[in-house]
């Protein structure tokens, strides 16, 4: 019978609460318009409607994305169709949630076989649903993706380890079944099969060990069938430079650790100090579940959460790998950010069940209470870019619009991506004329490759209770019109702790600022206007200065897609 005493009723209200402001963030700033590369999972799914054959359309559900299968993904964006009869992104992003969501459910059923009370899972929750891996969540195909290739493969591990108890056996068939898939979500899903060899080899499972290999073999033969290599070789990464790759591994481990709001020139740092102590305790646990014995049952255990730990640290060095030539800082960004976040959850669960009886209770009070200073300030540290990746997606569908007009008018292209209700509908008109020259306090950095526009605006108070409020910059010519969004730079830190930004969302404001590349921009003269969204309130106001760009050709990346 459930236990529904005081303290466990208080426990999943602290559960539920960061999953709630998580969601709650997610309603609000999520867009259905695409980014990247939803325009491929579109044309894919575009041609799958156009033809009539099954095999063409199996074909294109397993076909390569780079370097990836991305049969999850596909199939997500399928359905959505089915069900909604258009694409859209924003169903996407929720089957990102809700992935997310099932992690912390297996978390949830491994805490209950380590028989810790409900209250030692709170932790777990807010370090897992925070904001700061917004970058995956606000964007449909990485969501799906990234955090779906996670989830099947720790459902996996989780399926394989516990298959080995009586009343579980039929958990073996299941872990084939959500291999599979994981292999066919994201390129890092081949790793699965080869961890799964290693828990039947330490749990000495030889019959099901042969069953698995074989079976894993078809899977990988399928993966790599008619695999072609990345075209994209514009930057490679230079593997005798082994001190940056080791200081980009620790990065991408403790990236979790972001203090680039507080101390910038730290951020690095202070990341790569919590990804050596984190990968120490990889090895020392490691070391104890493979070569130690101790209380079967815990064994068994802690080997799942030592699955996920070698799932999590071969894609880190996948990842590292792959992106370090682009510079380390990009291993710090959101995107990686779901990898360190799980590492540190799984030093918590071993750390907890690891102590004395005696200390547990402290610790889990301690851990509380971390948790949610760490969740508030992901918050704070990442509002800003929240608010600027939605306001970035707004401009994107501007410029597909009114800048490119390439936005789709017919055919399947026009029912797959519909236009959504933006700032700029009522006013285009009105942006498309200079009627006055009074902006004042603008000033203009002309980089090699971009432009940097600041309006300052100290001590200036904005309400940011929509996600469209803001400064955005206009820059028209002739023949042209393109609008960005612009980077909030607060008053200050404390700006956000000010008791009239916490409940009114009024922001004191530095400064806002944009830049403005010239890689995707036609050449020509251009005058610069802003548009000031605030609530109702929306107003263009153009400056005397003008830019001139002369664009440059950009090497745009090869793609199998």
């Amino acid at each position: 019978m459930p236990n529904f005493s005081t303290k466990n009723i208080l426990a999943t209200f602290l559960i539920l609460f960061p999953i709630a402001v998580f969601y709650l963030v997610f309603q609000k700033y999520a867009v259905n318009i695409p980014h990247w590369d939803d325009f491929a999972i579109r044309n894919t799914l575009a041609k799958m409607l156009e033809t009539n054959s099954f095999s063409e359309k199996i074909k294109l559900l397993f076909s390569q994305h780079n370097e990836h299968r991305i049969l999850l993904t596909r199939l997500s964006a399928w359905v959505i169709y089915l069900l909604q009869g258009s694409l859209n992104l924003k169903s996407l992003m929720f089957i990102g949630f809700l992935a997310l969501a099932g992690l912390l459910i297996i978390f949830f059923q491994v805490s209950k076989k380590y028989n810790s009370p409900l209250l030692a899972f709170v932790p777990v929750s807010l370090i897992l649903f925070n904001v700061g891996l917004f970058e995956n969540t606000f964007w449909g195909m990485a969501s799906v993706q990234n955090f779906g290739v996670i989830f099947f493969a720790f459902l996996t591990f989780y399926w394989l380890v516990f298959s080995i108890e009586n009343p579980y056996k039929y958990f073996f068939y299941l872990a084939l079944f959500s291999c599979f898939i994981g292999v066919f979500t994201s390129s890092n899903g081949i790793i699965i099969p080869f961890i799964g060899c290693l828990i039947l080899l330490v749990q000495q499972r030889k019959n099901q060990l042969f069953a698995w290999m074989g079976i894993s073999v078809i899977f990988i033969f399928v993966f790599f069938f008619n695999f072609q290599k990345s075209p994209d070789n514009i930057v490679k990464t230079n593997f005798s430079d082994f001190r940056t790759i080791i200081k980009g591994l620790l990065a991408t481990f403790g990236s979790v650790l972001d203090s680039s709001a507080i101390t910038p020139n730290k951020h690095l740092d202070l990341a790569m100090a919590l990804g050596l102590f984190l990968l120490i305790f990889v090895y020392l646990f490691a070391y104890q579940v493979i070569f130690k014995k101790y209380n079967l049952t815990q064994r068994t255990n802690d080997l799942f959460l030592l699955a996920c730990l070698v799932f999590i640290g071969i894609t880190s060095i996948g990842i590292v790998a792959a992106r370090i030539s682009y510079g380390i800082e990009i291993l710090l960004t959101s995107k990686y950010k779901i990898y360190s976040v799980l590492s540190l959850i799984i030093f918590y669960i071993v750390a907890l069940n690891s102590l004395a009886e005696r200390y547990k209770n402290n610790f889990v009070q301690l851990a509380i209470f971390a948790g949610f200073v760490f969740n508030f300030y992901t918050y704070i540290a990442d509002y800003q870019n929240i608010r600027y990746l939605n306001q970035e997606r707004v401009t994107d569908q501007f410029k597909q619009q009114y800048s490119e007009n390439s936005f789709p008018k017919q055919g399947i292209m026009q029912v797959l991506q519909q236009s959504e209700k933006a700032f700029y509908d009522s006013m285009i008109d009105e942006m498309r004329q200079i009627k006055d020259s009074t902006l004042q306090h603008l000033s203009v950095i002309t980089k090699a490759e971009n432009f940097v526009l600041t309006l300052q605006k100290t001590g200036e108070k904005i309400d940011l209770t929509s996600p469209e409020s803001g400064i955005y910059f206009i820059l028209k010519s002739d023949k042209n019109i393109y609008l960005y969004p612009s980077h909030i730079k607060p008053l200050g830190m404390r700006a956000y702790l000010d008791r009239d930004f916490l409940i009114n969302n009024h922001l004191k404001i530095d400064n806002f600022t944009a830049e403005i590349s010239k890689l995707y921009i036609q050449s020509g003269k251009y005058q610069i206007g802003t548009v000031k969204v605030e609530n109702e309130s929306k107003s263009v106001i153009w400056s005397t200065q003008t830019i001139d760009i002369q664009q440059i050709d950009k090497i745009r990346p090869k793609q199998n897609w």
